[in-house]
């Protein structure tokens, strides 16, 4: 079994001059990239002007203290107004639950779903999930997330050799602000961070903590060399 690698990204509130940054990278090397949507923003509105390229979903925050809203219901119509036609979504923290797959079937149009993250893991499939009145959810596992590679003993950041070894689905997940900063430690976003809230910092402010070497802007680039001679899909071609 071949490898079968998707690029995602949380987007988790990321200022619009980092989101820009990766997506002119994705336009650059013409790979497709599926951005799971927490806020409206000029630089979100841009990401809808290469279709081709990038699917929007959404990133919904159940967790107590969401901005996003009060009740699960009301955290789902709110980010379901900021992608109307998403038919993908990560749930920001993983919450899962039996009661809210089903709600995304039952109030929304999405179809996929990509909160099961199973580190490293290699030959895996699409998982259906039906319910008693013939509904449907496809269920995507993802195999690697830069924020996790920062923590876990012996990191892999270049991905292309990931890649040479591993089979199967291969769905990485990225995050904006850690590919600007290049961050191999959660030391330079904990920086950042205490300048304010992210969407208010500025890039001058941002770029003072750009980290060289491996981390996670290596590992996005590399999983962009490997990914840009080839003819990639997105993640709703498992719906057709």
């Amino acid at each position: 079994m071949s490898v079968e690698p998707f690029i995602t990204l949380d987007v988790d509130w990321a200022p619009d001059f980092a989101i820009d940054f990766v997506a002119n990278l994705l336009i650059e090397s013409k790979v497709r990239a599926t951005w799971f949507i927490t806020h409206e923003s000029p630089a979100i509105e841009r990401l809808r002007e290469h279709p081709y390229l990038f699917e929007l979903g959404i990133h919904p925050n159940f967790l107590p203290g969401s901005t996003h809203g009060k009740s699960d219901l009301e955290v789902l119509k709110h980010c379901m107004s900021l992608v109307p036609q998403a038919r993908v979504v990560r749930t920001h923290g993983l919450v899962q639950s039996s009661n809210l797959l089903e709600m995304f079937v039952d109030q929304t149009p999405i179809r996929l779903d990509v909160s099961l993250f199973l580190p490293h893991a290699s030959a895996l499939a699409p998982v259906t999930y039906y319910w008693e009145n013939g509904k449907r959810l496809i269920r995507l596992p993802y195999v690697w997330e830069d924020d996790f590679e920062m923590v876990r003993p012996n990191s892999n950041w270049d991905l292309e050799k990931l890649f040479q070894v591993g089979s199967g689905l291969m769905i990485m997940d990225f995050h904006p602000i850690h590919i600007f900063l290049n961050s191999s430690t959660l030391a330079p976003y904990r920086a950042v961070r205490s300048g304010g809230q992210l969407g208010d910092l500025s890039e001058q402010h941002v770029s003072k903590y750009i980290q060289v070497g491996y981390g996670a802007g290596y590992a996005f680039q590399s999983a962009l060399n490997y990914m840009k001679d080839r003819h990639m899909t997105n993640l709703e071609s498992f719906l057709e």
